[in-house]
């Protein structure tokens, strides 16, 4: 496969991700009274409602535009599996697949990083003396 078809590959997995995350990290601000009683009744502290809504929101713009992507795919890999194993623990497959998708969305950003189609490999670029029509 070549380089063109792996960044497009990644390009898409990230915006997908990252749009999932925007909308996910958004409801829970509009509804944060709930979400915040949703989090006491799983027996975690409410102040981590706020937090994960801030980490799915501004985790997912920054996967959006690939900017700062291993910081941000570490950050939601971490809110997925802090979902699997208290939300959703003990849920059989059909009940977690969406969590399992997002969760390995989030692990291949954060393995892979944003790809040449990024802010992160604009940045790169400029910082090796790349010229804009070489790939990251």
């Amino acid at each position: 496969m070549n380089q063109t078809m792996t960044s497009l590959g990644l390009l898409l997995v990230r915006w997908m991700t990252g749009i999932i995350f925007i909308v996910h990290g958004a409801q829970k601000f509009q509804g944060l009274g709930g979400t915040t009683g949703f989090f006491q009744s799983l027996g975690l502290p409410g102040f981590l409602a706020p937090t994960v809504a801030a980490i799915e929101l501004v985790g997912g713009i920054l996967l959006v535009l690939g900017l700062g992507t291993r910081f941000a795919g570490a950050a939601l890999t971490a809110v997925m599996i802090g979902v699997l194993l208290t939300a959703k623990f003990g849920q059989g497959f059909m009940a977690i697949e969406f969590d399992l998708i997002v969760l390995f969305g989030s692990l291949q950003q954060l393995l892979t990083g944003a790809g040449a189609y990024s802010v992160d490999a604009v940045i790169a670029r400029k910082r090796s003396g790349v010229s804009n029509t070489q790939t990251v």
